[in-house]
This record gives structure tokens, C-alpha cells and sequence, in this order.
């Protein structure tokens, strides 16, 4: 056996007294009269008023329920089955725990311990209370263990035993009528002793942890009990008492595993069953060097148990002096041998973790019931009657409103780009405009100047052409009369051959003027011969304006998407700052969708109407660029007349002497000329495309006016109606509209949710437990009058 380590922690000696905390306490091993077995813990640190006060203070916390929100510092003992725990809690609690049977190790268990004034009569009180975790919640009957409560006049072994039973009844421990996995519960059995003789002490007792299965458990309840260990055994604010059998191989002890990530300083070790080990040199090396646990300085404390058929009279201090008293355990310090010390030690330990977690805790519960408060703003006031409802309506749609009307004129004041309107409205007028004007004509307009035959490279010369198909592929080809006589008559120019005799392109006319044509043929009426019936234009816009209906259309549908978008991003910020229910921000949600329905009808029904009246009122307009442009136009056209005139008439063909260079350049008319003059100029003479051209340049420049008077009206007079108008998405929302609900809507829309109602009675409840638990973490650190919550 190695030598003995020096002990890195040793208590005082027995006859040293202590200061902590401002108070005094023996150490010696003699008590005040009393015999320790008749007293919990006596003689500890927890007997002073400060900490006494401190330990109250953390009862009084874990009864409010503070426990929820907290990790309060309390003891709790962890070990395998059959460790000795049961035997180690009736010699630190003085309860006779039933030693050798299975009774106490299904549950956790809380041992609260008070001491009461001189003269008072000692009580025994028995609840049931929530754990930490529940991995055992399929039989969890909270019905039966809410009620539960159990006065015990006398706290002898069949009490404790009959107490056991009925905690397991309310637990659903065992019943034939709970699920397969029925021997453990999460639950805890809180049992509170007070007297005057006792101390104020906690202690917590979990099921013991095995490798195996065993009987009927199962492997999930095997795999929960370890769950609910090292859940408790994670929490920071425990202090962990970890129980080893010295009378088996302690190496092998599954506990020490589970430990191995609990800081030391919080971890305590204590060594059952000494007086049954057969290596007492090997428990003794174990405990002085303190490396039990890997990686851990782990503080061990040795004891002897009282054993399953001790009788009576059996006195575990005298039997523990007897056997410590001696090699090889006088090798261990005095202050780790035997139950006084360790309770010494642990209530030491206890109150020092107390004392310094409190100022944490008392911040902690602070910040959390502000946030509580805060939550409990969010959700609102509760609306229990009609008025209520409606005003907290009425306070949803006027913040809505206001958030509407900045969308449209002060958006920079939104904290979301998607819900600033204008500029998105503002972009799709822009971008309608210029795809009215860029694709708004179902025929391209011809450049004055620019030849109406379009050339068509022939494909190859064994190949037969359909000339047919040169004419517009959406219109069969119509007969046109062949009589030259006639002033309307369009041959189709041809190519000239090539050397070969082969024609390498054909032409055909471009589509406008092919329409123009087709027009004036199918429009003859009752016209003089010589004359253009005026019924000839109007068939020709309505085909040349056939796409603004469809543009104007996709134009209003993305408006009102875009709106109707934006209005519900709105309307979830509204909801967010009133903290509206789910259940109103879904109904009032609906009724926006339904003012964007109606809308969306309203503002085709508009647009139906402007292109019909586009399509079938005269053609006719006020606005002076209409003849700016028609004027402009003929005086184009003049010049190309002349132009031709003066190609096919030069002056050298009129004047027979040298002409002059300054007449070089001139139209030289006389009098035989002027018909040649006339049919190149005149939308009558024999140059019949004078007409197409007039036709073609009073529809250009018409349409060039019209284009903007319609893209003004989709802008002005159905867009801004819609986005300005009270029943759209973005305005429907509003006070009036609320105020006009009936009653039963206003009840469904704005009336409490079960949920909502639950959710405020529980954030209502948390914040009483605060509150309380801020007061009692004030008081216990001496501020009068608690923390003013």
C-alpha cells in the first residue's frame, strides 16, 4: 500500500470554532445536550439566524415555484441500487427509511427539515410535486397527485412504509390499468419535517441507476432513470452526494461514470457498507487519494451502515466509532469518518452555496419577470364583453391605418422596404407606360420614307413557294379585283431575275399596310367612285389596339398582388405592436383578402369599360399634338413626293439648254408635267399608295395621342382610385369598417381564444411566482421590504 497522501481539503478539528458568514459555530463532536440521533444535522451552520434565514428563503422559492425558473442549491444523493442510500438518508434525515426493500427507490423524494420554536410539537406533511424531467410521463396521473397531501401524526417505520405505498398508488406505480411501462415515475414526494429539535436542511433522493435489467423494467425506464440522474445531477446549483458500495468493487460502480462530468466542487463521495469491505487498506488509499472519480478531486467521506436486521438499540455512532476508531481507517482525516462529520460537512457545503448563489438568483428572477411582463403586455388585455372586443379591434385597424397611409405619402418613415407602396406603385406605372408604347400596337408603324416591301430571300429554287404565304399568316389570302382601271389596285412587286432566270427573294408588303389594304377592299360601301370611305380606320385601330386590354389587365393584377402583398405585411406588423391573437389576425386577414376580390373585380370592370369605349366611340380627339403630327407627316410626305417627281422628271428633261447648277437641285414643273406631279403628290391620282400612306400617318399619329390618354387613365383614373379607395386592401381595413361589424362578428374576430386565454392565466401565474420569489430573494438578503416588483 502506497504512502499516505497529505489530505488536500480538511475540515477544522473538532474543537475549532468557525466564522462564516459574520456567525460562530462549534465543530466539537459534543452536542448541546441532545444525542445527534434525536436531531438532524445538529450543531451545523444552518443554526445561525443569517443562514437559517437563507435556507428559509430557498424553501419558501422552491414552494412558490421559483424551482421552474431556478436551479435552487440543494443536496442530492445519487447512487446504484442497493448502495446503501436508503440506510445513509435514515441516519442524515432520522426517518426510518425501510432498509433492504424496494419501496423508495421508484421516485425521487424531497426531504425538507425546519426547525420550529422551543416547545412546539414536531409535524410530518407528505405532497407530491412536479420533477425537474419527465421521462416517465406515460402514466403520470397529475389528477390523483395534485390532491395528494398527508398529515402523519408519527413518523415511525410502518407510517413511512404505508406513506411509500399510497404515493405510489398516486403516481400510477404498478397499476394493472397504466401502460407496460409503469415502475417509475418522474414525480417527486416531498416530505416536510419540522420540530424543535431539527435543523433547516434539503435533501433530494433520486432512484438508483443500474446496468441491468431487471424483473419487469424495462430498457426505457431503465435508459429514464439515468436521464433523470444526470439531468439533476447537470443542474450547477446541486450539490451531489455520490454513493459507493466499499463492500463491492468500487471501479466498477456505474455512478462514479455518470459523475465523472460534475464539477468538484459541488461533488461529494461517500463509501457505504465500510464495515463489510474486505480491502479496508484499499477504501482507505481510495479516499486520501481523492482521484476516485477521473479527472476529479472528489472529497470522500466513509460511513457504516445501519443493516437490514439491526435491531432496535443498535447505535450506528457507537458501532462507527468502534470500527473507525481503529486501523487501517484511523489513516483517514477524523473529519471523513463517520455521519456527524459528513453532516457537518454537507450543511457547511450547503449553506456556502446558498449564501453565494442568492445574489445571482435574485438577478435572474428579476430580468425574468420583467421579460414576463413585457410578454404579458404582448398578448394584450382580456376581452370578456362587447366593448372590449370592439376597442381592441378598433386599436388593431387604426394602427393599421396609420401604417397604410405612411405606405402611400411618407414611406422612409416604414421599417420595411416591402411595405413601402408608392415606390412599387410608382415603378409599375412606369414600366405600363413603356410597354404600352413599346408593345402596345399589333402592327409595327412604318418610318416615313421607308419602303413598304419587305424582301424575303427564296429558300431554294427547287423549291415551290406559295406566294399566299407571303401575306399575313393570321389572314387567308383575300381575291382582289384585277381590273387596272380600278385606283385601288396593289400588284406584288416582284424581284428582278437574276442571270440565271431565277428570282433569289420575293416580297411582301409589310403587315400594316397589307391590313390597310385588305380594309379599304372589304369596307366599300356606297362612296363615290375616287373617294375613301372614312369607315376604313376604324376597324383598323381596333385591331392596331387589340393588346391593350391584355396589358392593361396583367398591369392590374400585379397592382392589386402588389398591394394586396404589402397590405398584409402591414396588417402583421399592426397585429405584431397591438399583439393581436392569432384568431383575429387570421379573420381580419381574411377580410382583406376580401376587399382585394372585390377590388380586383371593380378595377377590371373599370378597365372593360375604358377599352370598350377606346374600341367603338368615333375616333376623335382635342389634343393639338394630333394634328402637329399629321401636319408634320404630309409635309414629309410632299417632300418625298417631289422628290420622285423630280427622279422621273429631271429638270435636263425639261430645258433643253444647259441648265443652270442652281436649278440642278429644283422640281421644274410645266404644264404637261403637272399630272405627273399631281399622281406622285395627290392621295387620288394614279400612285394608289398616297392613300395607304394618308391612312397610315392619320392612325400613327391618332394612336401616338391616344396611347398616352389611355395609359393616363389606367394610371389616374383606375390606379390611384384603387389604392386611395376605401374598400380596397390597403384602405378596407379601417375604424369605419370595424365600427359596422355586427355583433356576432365582432365577437368572432375579436373575442378571446381558449388558447390566448390560457396562455394569459399562465403568464399571469408566472408572474405572481416571480414576483413572490423576487420578494423572498430580497428579504433573505436582508433588504427591508423585499425588491419592489
Amino acid at each position: 500500500m502506497q504512502a499516505q497522501k497529505a489530505p488536500v481539503e480538511s475540515p477544522p478539528r473538532s474543537d475549532t470554532t468557525i466564522t462564516e458568514g459574520g456567525s460562530k459555530y462549534k465543530t466539537s463532536s459534543e452536542d448541546d445536550g441532545s444525542k445527534a440521533s434525536d436531531t438532524l444535522l445538529s450543531d451545523d451552520p444552518f443554526s445561525n439566524e443569517s443562514s437559517r434565514i437563507l435556507f428559509e428563503g430557498i424553501d419558501r422559492l422552491r414552494r412558490c415555484g421559483a424551482g421552474q425558473d431556478l436551479d435552487l442549491p440543494q443536496l442530492v444523493i445519487v447512487g446504484k441500487q442497493s448502495a446503501g442510500k436508503s440506510s445513509l438518508l435514515q441516519s442524515l434525515t432520522d426517518i426510518p427509511f425501510p432498509v433492504g426493500i424496494r419501496l423508495c427507490t421508484q421516485f425521487a423524494m424531497r426531504i425538507i427539515s425546519r426547525r420550529t420554536a422551543p416547545g412546539t410539537n414536531e409535524t410530518f406533511h407528505a405532497s407530491i410535486e412536479d420533477g425537474d424531467v419527465n421521462p416517465f410521463s406515460g402514466h403520470d396521473d397529475d389528477i390523483h397527485t395534485e390532491g395528494f397531501s398527508r398529515f402523519i401524526p408519527n413518523m415511525n417505520a410502518e407510517a413511512f412504509e404505508a406513506l411509500i405505498i399510497e404515493a405510489k398508488e398516486a403516481m400510477g406505480i404498478g397499476s394493472p390499468l397504466a401502460s407496460e411501462d409503469n415502475n417509475y415515475s418522474s414525480k417527486v414526494l416531498k416530505i416536510e419535517l419540522s420540530g424543535p429539535n431539527r435543523s433547516h436542511f434539503g435533501i433530494l433522493d433520486l432512484p438508483g441507476v443500474f446496468s441491468s435489467r431487471r424483473g419487469r423494467v424495462s430498457r426505457r425506464e431503465m435508459d429514464g432513470v439515468v436521464e433523470m440522474v444526470t439531468s439533476y445531477m447537470r443542474k450547477p446549483e446541486n450539490i451531489i452526494i455520490c454513493v459507493a458500495d466499499a463492500s463491492g468493487d468500487i471501479q466498477n460502480e456505474q455512478i462514479l461514470e455518470l459523475a465523472s462530468d460534475v464539477d468538484s466542487s459541488r461533488l461529494v463521495g461517500v463509501l457505504t457498507k465500510c464495515d463489510n469491505s474486505e480491502n479496508p487498506e484499499d477504501i482507505v488509499q481510495y479516499v486520501n487519494e481523492r482521484d476516485g472519480i477521473p479527472g476529479k478531486s472528489v472529497r470522500w467521506h466513509v460511513v457504516q451502515n445501519r443493516g437490514p436486521k439491526a435491531s432496535d438499540s443498535f447505535d450506528r455512532e457507537h458501532e462507527e466509532m468502534s470500527t473507525f476508531n481503529k486501523d487501517p481507517w484511523l489513516k483517514i482525516p477524523e473529519s471523513q469518518r463517520g455521519i456527524p462529520c459528513l453532516r457537518k460537512y454537507l450543511a457547511n457545503l450547503l449553506c456556502k452555496r446558498i449564501r453565494d448563489a442568492f445574489p445571482g438568483m435574485l438577478n435572474t428572477v428579476t430580468n425574468l419577470l420583467e421579460a414576463e411582463k413585457r410578454n404579458r403586455k404582448e398578448m394584450g388585455e382580456s376581452r370578456g364583453d362587447h366593448a372590449q372586443r370592439l376597442a381592441y379591434l378598433v386599436a388593431i385597424s387604426q394602427r393599421y391605418q396609420d401604417l397604410a397611409h405612411k405606405s402611400l405619402s411618407t414611406p422612409d418613415a416604414l421599417p420595411d422596404p416591402e411595405m413601402k407602396l408608392r415606390g412599387k406603385t410608382r415603378n409599375a406605372a412606369q414600366d405600363f407606360a413603356e410597354n404600352m408604347i413599346n408593345k402596345g400596337h399589333l402592327f409595327e408603324f412604318l418610318e416615313i420614307g421607308k419602303s413598304i416591301d419587305i424582301p424575303i430571300k427564296e429558300p431554294d429554287s427547287s423549291s415551290e413557294i406559295d406566294n399566299d404565304r407571303l401575306s399575313t399568316p393570321s389572314r387567308p389570302r383575300r381575291h382582289r379585283p384585277q381590273t387596272p382601271t380600278q385606283i385601288h389596285d396593289f400588284p406584288t412587286p416582284k424581284s428582278p431575275p437574276t442571270k440565271t432566270g431565277k428570282s433569289l427573294t420575293k416580297a411582301k408588303v409589310h403587315p400594316l399596310y397589307e391590313e390597310i389594304r385588305t380594309q379599304i377592299l372589304e369596307n366599300r360601301g356606297e362612296e363615290l367612285p375616287g373617294v375613301l370611305n372614312p369607315a376604313v380606320i376604324h376597324p383598323i385601330w381596333r385591331k392596331q389596339t387589340s393588346k391593350w386590354k391584355s396589358l392593361g389587365e396583367a398591369h392590374l393584377n400585379s397592382l392589386v398582388d402588389t398591394t394586396t402583398y404589402v397590405s398584409l405585411k402591414l396588417f402583421e406588423q399592426a397585429c405584431y405592436e397591438t399583439g393581436a391573437s392569432e384568431r383575429t389576425q387570421c379573420g381580419l386577414e381574411a377580410r382583406i383578402l376580401g376587399f382585394s376580390t372585390q377590388a380586383r373585380g371593380e378595377v377590371m370592370r373599370k378597365l372593360d369599360i375604358l377599352c370598350d369605349r377606346n374600341e367603338n366611340m368615333a375616333l376623335q380627339t382635342s389634343n393639338p399634338a394630333f394634328l402637329e403630327k399629321v401636319h408634320y407627316a404630309r409635309s414629309q410626305r410632299f417632300r418625298q413626293a417631289l422628290d420622285r417627281y423630280t427622279r422621273a422628271h429631271p429638270p435636263t428633261s425639261i430645258i433643253s439648254t444647259p441648265v443652270p447648277a442652281s436649278l440642278e437641285s429644283c422640281a421644274i414643273i410645266d404644264i404637261p408635267r403637272v399630272d405627273a406631279l399631281f399622281n406622285e403628290l395627290h392621295p387620288h391620282g394614279s400612285r394608289s399608295q398616297n392613300v395607304e400612306d394618308e391612312i397610315h400617318d392619320l392612325l400613327r399619329a391618332y394612336y401616338e395621342v391616344r396611347v398616352q390618354d389611355f395609359v393616363y387613365d389606367v394610371s389616374n383614373n383606375i390606379d390611384e382610385p384603387f389604392l386611395v379607395g376605401g374598400e380596397g386592401p390597403l384602405l378596407g381595413l379601417s375604424t369605419g369598417f370595424v365600427m359596422g361589424l355586427t355583433e356576432g362578428e365582432i365577437e368572432v374576430l375579436g373575442g378571446d381564444e381558449e388558447a390566448d386565454v390560457v396562455r394569459r392565466r399562465e403568464c399571469e401565474g408566472r408572474i405572481r411566482r416571480l414576483q413572490e420569489a423576487v420578494w423572498i430573494a430580497g428579504v433573505s438578503l436582508g433588504r427591508t421590504g423585499g425588491v419592489a416588483v
